[in-house]
């Protein structure tokens, strides 16, 4: 019998997993089945169980995958700048083009993933530990925040102000627009009928307003 070299393993498993990748941008994440893989992939019941224990780690590794081509997105750079509130403004614009360029099925794999895990709350923190999928809205979340404190400390913002209040506002406005974007690009949804970022911009914009000191 001839030798299994690890390349052939190394290829076999990747071939596992783009097939899985194939059946991501098809299925929802949550009703993915082994059996789906098999077939996509073409092996045999038990062949691909020599490769990957369940399907959790078979997703893990798909989005991971799909994680490495994901453009890389920086917003500290505009923390430096003199206007506050014009840094505020770029980098909602930065997210929102960030948005709108991003691949479909990183959105679609996001919305779904959060469902799993809702559904299998006992599987949340293996599955997350595993992931390597960049965690752009927390790292838009973290800047949006220093901002405003800083807004707060020059007295440019209310002092009165709830920094909780104010995040937890701008966090339900950016789900929602991303919701539809991927409702859209990912379901078939009713497309915007504007770049995101003129969303953002328009939303960032009126919430300055509110922040600012009169």
């Amino acid at each position: 019998m001839p030798k299994v070299t690890e390349n052939y393993k190394k290829e076999k498993a990747e071939k596992i997993v783009k097939a899985t990748i194939k059946v991501l941008k098809i299925k929802p994440l949550y009703n993915i089945t082994m059996l789906d893989i098999i077939k996509t992939a073409g092996l045999s019941k038990g062949g691909i169980y020599l490769y990957f224990n369940d399907i959790d780690d078979l997703l893990v590794e798909a989005i991971n995958m799909i994680g490495k081509e994901q453009d890389d997105i920086e917003f500290s750079s505009v923390l430096d700048d003199e206007s506050i509130e014009s840094s505020l403004v770029s980098i909602f614009e930065i997210l929102g083009d960030y948005i709108d360029s991003c691949p479909a099925i990183i959105g679609k794999i996001r919305f779904e993933l959060i469902i799993y895990i809702s559904n299998n709350p006992e599987k949340a923190d293996t599955i997350m530990s595993k992931l390597k999928l960049k965690n752009i809205g927390r790292q838009f979340m973290e800047n949006v925040a220093i901002l405003i404190q800083k807004g707060i400390e020059k007295n440019v913002f209310r002092k009165e102000l709830t920094i909780d209040i104010v995040m937890n506002n701008i966090s339900a406005y950016i789900d929602g627009i991303t919701d539809l974007v991927v409702n859209s690009r990912a379901y078939g949804g009713a497309p915007l009928k504007h770049p995101t970022r003129d969303y953002f911009q328009q939303f960032v914009e009126s919430q300055i307003l509110l922040l600012k000191n009169k």
